[in-house]
């Protein structure tokens, strides 16, 4: 009973910022058609700002929320950045773009290196403690801070869906994933999208940054796991689907959450890579994906 309880806990937890990450990722492909390399190191922005803004590593000092804020605008506007100033100008090519969000990615990481050494840190807990589930039957304990990350999670992505389905912006971006050329023939003004995508996207990124770094660790190398996670994710959901990316994150966090449990922390990734090849072969778009017509 204990068992089962961890995995149906621990796996909702994890999965709802799993959603996070990959949902900004699968909105710029849907959007732009660009596989952005950089987004794992947008997550990586959001946790060192975090970091810096609490004084882990000297200077003055913020409260954890107000540096929650600062994180989540740092990786938004890096985002919106590298799209302004670099992707937007060879968009067009998507050999050339995918190989200049990977090089991006890699200077960040070089930089953070630089700026604070290679060592792993952990951050400022937002709400510190833990309590007992065994009140309610769940012989569990969960830590506050893991119960804030998911319901921020799922705040986040009731917004974002708010946001698509019920404003004109945001049915703006939500038509440019359906059809671009439909999109500009009702008079979408497609490079605003385009950049409030990436700015959406990169805010996600940081918010989850935040949190799975206080969760595990921040270190300069932390972007190359949950870029993994967003491939894996997008590919069984189906790529530009944010409903399919929700439900393919908690497939895998479910299924890592179980076999971290069962087998081992060394064995997470192994069931959730046969998932994908499984997907790739029997439905190469995913599970809620359109295939290509053009």
């Amino acid at each position: 009973m204990s068992t089962i309880a961890t995995i149906l806990v621990t796996g909702a937890m994890i999965s709802a910022l799993y959603a996070l990450i990959a949902i900004g990722f699968t909105m710029i492909f849907g959007v732009g058609g660009v596989l952005n390399l950089a987004h794992g190191a947008l997550f990586m922005v959001g946790a060192y700002a975090f970091l810096v803004t609490t004084g882990a590593l000297g200077g003055m000092a913020v409260g954890p929320w107000v540096a929650l804020i600062v994180g989540v605008v740092a990786a938004a506007m890096a985002s919106y950045l590298l799209y302004l100033g670099v992707v937007r100008h060879i968009e067009h090519d998507v050999i050339t773009t995918f190989l200049v969000t990977l090089l991006a990615a890699l200077v960040l990481q070089e930089l953070i290196v630089l700026g604070f050494s290679s060592s792993p840190r952990s951050l400022t807990s937002i709400v510190g403690g833990s309590f007992n589930l065994g009140q309610i039957g769940i012989p569990t304990r969960v830590r506050y801070m893991e119960v804030l990350g998911f319901v921020v999670s799922w705040v986040a992505i009731g917004m974002l869906w708010y946001y698509v389905t019920r404003t004109d912006s945001g049915r703006s971006i939500l038509a440019t994933s359906m059809s671009e050329k439909g999109a500009k023939l009702t008079g979408v003004d497609l490079p605003r999208v385009r950049a409030e995508t990436w700015l959406i996207a990169g805010a996600l990124a940081g918010l989850a940054g935040i949190f799975l770094g206080n969760l595990q660790q921040t270190s300069p190398f932390m972007w190359l796991d949950p870029l993994a996670l967003a491939f894996i994710i997008v590919v069984i959901g189906g790529i530009g689907s944010i409903k399919g990316s929700l439900i393919a994150a908690y497939i895998i966090g479910y299924l890592e959450t179980l076999t971290v449990i069962a087998i081992g922390f060394q064995f997470r990734g192994i069931f959730s890579l046969l998932l994908v090849l499984i997907v790739i072969i029997a439905r190469p778009e995913g599970i809620f994906g359109r295939e290509f017509l053009e």
